[in-house]
């Protein structure tokens, strides 16, 4: 195994260990951790990272194993992954263990806590999880929560802080009906959206025809739109995340980028919305969402103004993101083809797109009776 520098070794699946102290046992010995990386290099910074980040846990003396909590993993754990994680990755996944995690299991010895513990918790929190006490969580939002339970598990068997590692049984995960506006009511929005139109207006209707995301919109600078208002490139996000400083305020708005590679994309713009745009645009370094009194409009505040539109437009039960869904929606009934749609989207791949969006639509399955009724009647 060749050495690089101190406590740096090149392994025999060909990927590069940094270790470094974490703790030390009773007796005063280091106890190391380790970082991996595809170079030298990109591990000396992992290691420069840990160094010099703050959330890292600062050496501290523990008795054994045996005596360590869930808790006290938890926080090992998260100050490792805070270097690997986007912040409002890491943001989730704190809130996730405050509200629900560990108050459960964060006095646990974790070399007790078994697969039926967990399982059990995952039930409660299927049954009545949410914390405002009105019922139980998605099978998505438990399957996140296990994910993290089974990544600290994980990380303590690597440690080899316990024997074993725990097999987690997740609940199945059903597709969620998707709320897609019909052609009647995206009419109706329109109508309102055109009629005294504003900057949040267009931008709501905008997403209607290019189906950015709510966070994406607001992140939107007038220099990410072409001088000649045909397309827009999609490069940021803009969410609201839980502060982990120690001021007073508990949340705070950050613009990073999007969820993945395949999100920052550029999109073509309809031609009928080119002369709003025209109408509305300010310096480049702007940001398209901005107002006079605000430098931007954040998601939740872009969420209020897009319920009261749907409201005076008669329009039930729609969030914003039955923008998106409505946008794919109509490009599947005009027959865009599916790779073009998936780009567009930012999905990860193309499988994504088929699954949640190519299925017959009402009218779709009325026509192909239609069809199966002339069909009949020709041949009689």
């Amino acid at each position: 195994m060749p050495k690089a520098g101190k406590n740096i070794y090149k392994r025999k699946d060909g990927r590069w260990e940094g270790r470094y102290p974490k703790h030390r046992d009773f007796n005063g010995k280091a106890i190391y951790g380790s970082v991996y990386g595809r170079s030298c290099t990109e591990v000396k910074n992992h290691l420069a990272a840990i160094k010099a980040n703050p959330h890292v846990e600062k050496p501290c003396v523990v008795t054994n194993n045996h005596t360590l909590t869930f808790a006290h993993i938890a926080k090992q754990w998260l100050s490792v992954i805070v270097l690997k994680v986007k912040p409002s990755t890491y943001a989730g996944y704190t809130s996730a263990l405050d509200l629900h995690i560990l108050p459960s299991f964060g006095e646990h010895r974790i070399h007790r806590l078994t697969a039926l513990e967990i399982n059990r918790f995952a039930k409660e929190k299927l049954e009545c999880g949410r914390a405002d006490g009105r019922g139980g969580l998605s099978p998505k939002t438990v399957r996140d929560i296990l994910s993290i339970i089974k990544s600290i598990m994980d990380f303590a068997w690597n440690e080899k802080i316990i024997a074993s590692r725990i097999i987690t049984t997740y609940p199945k995960q059903y597709q969620e009906a998707m709320r897609v506006l019909s052609r009647q009511e995206q009419a109706a929005l329109e109508t309102v959206l055109t009629t005294d139109i504003n900057i949040h207006k267009l931008g709501i209707l905008l997403c209607l025809y290019t189906g950015l995301r709510i966070g994406e919109v607001c992140a939107l600078l007038w220099q990410d739109i072409s001088p000649e208002y045909d397309m827009l490139s999609v490069r940021h996000t803009m969410q609201r995340i839980k502060n982990l400083n120690d001021d007073k305020s508990k949340t705070k708005i950050i613009t990073d980028t999007p969820k993945s590679l395949r999100s920052i994309r550029v999109i073509p713009i309809p031609t009928f919305i080119s002369p709003l745009l025209r109408r509305f645009s300010v310096c480049n370094h702007a940001h398209f969402l901005g107002t006079d009194n605000f430098t931007y409009t954040e998601p939740r505040t872009m969420q209020n103004h897009f319920l009261k539109i749907v409201k005076s437009a008669n329009i039930p039960d729609a969030n914003f993101h039955a923008l998106r869904h409505t946008f794919a929606t109509r490009c599947i009934e005009a027959g865009v083809d599916i790779k073009s749609l998936s780009e567009m989207l930012g999905h990860a791949n193309v499988n994504i797109t088929l699954n949640r969006y190519v299925h017959s639509s009402f009218e779709q399955k009325r026509e192909g009776i239609n069809k199966l009724e002339r069909y009949i009647g020709n041949e009689g």
